[in-house]
């Protein structure tokens, strides 16, 4: 691989009264995870990885010597205006939960994120509500008027601030919203897409690699990591290696699928519901600490979760190290 990358980009056209220096190098960390078909799996990816690599950090790999870090920190963005991930996954109390308007507010000014700790070392720029509808799509209409393709970087100048105090970031985002979706590709190193093998959450992603082409031109590092599919069966094989066909119609030379699927599926969900009303990312903390009363569905989607965490890990650091070789 032979690519020349910018080490940094002076925004200075941009807004004259918040000049900002991109040190794109140093934004290996924030990934996004995006398909811009609904139900496609985004959340519970964003939700289960942020805390399976805030663990693997923590804890350290001692058979490869790798020792844990107590303080590692990770980010997570909600820019849903479901905000799902706030409320359902993290439990945002209501005094963290400010449905959205704060991350409006830091778009809107070009200021700092302003996140809050929903558990140790796991912060949250909490999503939901109406700023995240309408108000953001006026807003963006505004900046595409005053930067034109520059507006795509509002969300990396509000990050920027602030992306230093962590090891990872994590961006949720909205389906059948191109003006959060290219924000937060604005802001991303990478892309994670999760996928159905239906034909709607294909399109999904044809429509997502639609985005990313454009941001591309204003974000030079932005990378498709890699396509998950999710809430498919173990055995489909014929079912996936259509979806595979399809997916490299679509991303040409950026297709790479992760080895890991995801089974998760309705009746995982409807457990996770049953046992105790617990969310998907609390019964997984269960299975961490060994508890063998879990349903073996939940359990087997956990392991899922853990291997696909790995993949991503590898799989950046391997890219990473190819450009740096390069």
């Amino acid at each position: 691989m032979s690519l020349t990358m910018p080490q940094s980009i002076v925004l200075t056209e941009y807004d004259k009264d918040y000049p900002v220096q991109v040190p794109w190098l140093d934004l290996w960390h924030v990934y996004v995870v995006a398909n811009d078909k609904g139900g496609a799996g985004k959340t519970s990816t964003v939700a289960n990885l942020a805390l399976m690599i805030l663990k693997k950090l923590r804890r350290g790999d001692p058979s490869k010597g790798i020792p844990g870090d107590p303080d590692a920190r990770v980010l997570v963005i909600d820019l849903n205006a479901q905000g799902n991930l706030t409320v359902h996954e993290f439990g945002a109390s209501e005094e963290q939960n400010d449905h959205g308007k704060g991350l409006y507010d830091a778009l809107h000014a070009g200021s700092p994120l302003k996140p809050v700790t929903v558990r140790p070392g796991l912060d949250l720029v909490p999503g939901g509500g109406e700023w995240l509808k309408d108000d953001v799509a006026t807003l963006y209409r505004r900046l595409r008027d005053k930067y034109d393709a520059n507006a795509d970087l509002r969300l990396l100048q509000c990050l920027l601030p602030i992306a230093g105090n962590y090891d990872f970031i994590l961006i949720d985002t909205p389906p059948e919203n191109p003006p959060l979706q290219r924000l937060a590709m604005g802001a991303g190193r990478w892309i994670i897409t999760p996928a159905k093998t239906d034909n709607g959450s294909l399109d999904g992603v044809k429509e997502m690699s639609e985005q990313f082409k454009r941001v591309r031109k204003v974000n030079p590092l932005l990378t498709l990591l890699g396509v998950v599919l999710f809430a498919t069966g173990r055995k489909s094989t014929q079912i996936h290696q259509k979806a595979e066909r399809r997916l490299r119609e679509i991303l040409k030379t950026r297709y790479f699928k992760f080895h890991t699927n995801i089974g998760h599926s309705e009746a995982v969900a409807q457990e996770s519901r049953d046992v105790d009303g617990e969310p998907l990312v609390a019964l997984f903390d269960r299975a961490e600490g060994g508890d063998n009363s879990l349903p073996e569905t939940v359990r087997s989607v956990h392991e899922d979760y853990r291997n696909l965490t790995d993949e991503v890990i590898a799989r950046s650091a391997e890219i990473k190290k190819q450009i740096e070789e390069s």
